[in-house]
């Protein structure tokens, strides 16, 4: 099948245009650390509430992108993070789906600098455990996030409660508006007794057309600017929104009550790789931190790596998405799941599909990629 690429355009420093069919983006940078090229393309989202999607070259979701060029973006924000926070303890959240990869990463680059903290991350499954608040992405496809309560182990200083900075990580902000629901839902949950806290936003691409920003204190990005975006013509019915956390199936703990330090490379993964051997790695939804670890322990021994995931999101062919596999959610909650831009005539030597739930059942389409391996 024949796809259509991105028409770009530039007119001038800072000044965009982009096309795809039916739709066209006017974008104007204030700011470049990385030029926009370089950190996004652009898709269709088939939803009606958001049908423009911009697709990151750099956050390893939907576009194959090298362990390095992750970490090194991770660092950058955390850089910017570390000169605006005090040395006093920081929380982090990394939002759900899309940038629990990013925010696990930043938080570890945010230690290496020498600050202290607790990540947490929000989530759209159900571990079983006790919940702390939750808050809606009015405009996604899967409206409800939560956010698990730690246990006196997992966050032994008790910062979700008491800490005086939080840090939300996503991967853009448009309007800001999810991010600062999460922000509210922590103001409420704490109650008014409560001692205050400055929040930051911390985002690859910060569009600066939101009326919701002004309940941090500063917003850190790699780029900053406004767009328009104008569509027309008609588009697949979309499927239907959730709005509810999934309970079907239990997900597991793993980071979703939170914890003090990263999480590492599970032990009984094995890590083996040929010099240049080309390995693609796929986390599994809201799973994508310790197949990030495997990936770069692949490239620790000589391979070619890179690193992308499945998600809930459904978005339309053309653009930044050239190819789309759907099938029923990996985990078994009932829901369509995709990987993009992964092919049958594919390049790699070696994909390999990191999962935290047990394998699919077999016949699953997922397992018919060429050259797949599973590891859970």
């Amino acid at each position: 099948m024949i796809t259509t690429f991105t028409n770009w355009r530039q007119k001038g420093h800072g000044n965009y245009e982009a096309w795809l069919p039916s739709s066209h983006f006017i974008l104007t940078m204030n700011r470049e650390d990385l030029h926009l090229r370089e950190l996004c393309d652009f898709a269709i989202r088939n939803n009606p509430k958001r049908r423009f999607l911009f697709v990151s070259r750099v956050l390893g979701r939907h576009i194959p992108v090298r362990p390095q060029v992750l970490r090194e973006v991770a660092a950058d924000l955390a850089r910017k993070l570390r000169n605006r926070l005090t040395d006093e303890p920081a929380v982090f959240f990394g939002m759900a789906e899309t940038a629990t990869t990013l925010g696990q990463a930043v938080f570890r680059e945010y230690l290496a600098l020498g600050g202290v903290g607790f990540y947490i991350e929000s989530t759209r499954r159900d571990t079983g455990g006790k919940k702390a608040f939750g808050f809606a992405e009015t405009h996604s496809h899967a409206t409800a996030h939560v956010v698990h309560l730690p246990s006196c182990e997992e966050d032994p200083r008790n910062l979700l409660r008491t800490a005086s900075q939080v840090v939300v990580v996503d991967d853009e902000a448009t309007t800001g508006r999810t991010a600062a629901a999460l922000i509210r839902g922590l103001q409420a949950w704490r109650g008014k007794s409560a001692p205050k806290f400055n929040a930051w936003l911390s985002v690859i691409l910060r569009w600066k057309q939101g009326e919701d920003e002004d309940i941090f204190s500063s917003v850190e990005s790699l780029a900053e600017g406004h767009f328009t975006f104008n569509a027309s013509g008609e588009h697949p019915e979309p499927p239907p929104a959730n709005r509810n956390v999934d309970c079907r199936v239990l997900s597991r703990r793993g980071i979703r009550h939170g914890g003090d330090r990263p999480q590492t490379l599970p032990n009984s993964w094995k890590v083996s790789a040929q010099l240049n051997e080309r390995i693609l790695v796929v986390g599994n939804g809201e799973y994508g931190f310790q197949p990030l670890l495997l990936a770069e322990a692949l490239e620790a021994q000589g391979a070619h790596v890179w690193i992308q995931a499945t998600t809930r999101s459904p978005i339309l062919l053309g653009g930044a998405i050239q190819h789309i596999r759907s099938f029923d959610a990996l985990s078994g909650e009932g829901y369509v799941e995709f990987l993009y831009n992964v092919p049958d005539h594919h390049g790699y030597d070696r994909i390999i599909l990191c999962l935290e739930d047990p394998p699919p059942r077999s016949g699953h389409p997922i397992l018919q990629i060429p050259q797949l391996e599973v590891m859970a």
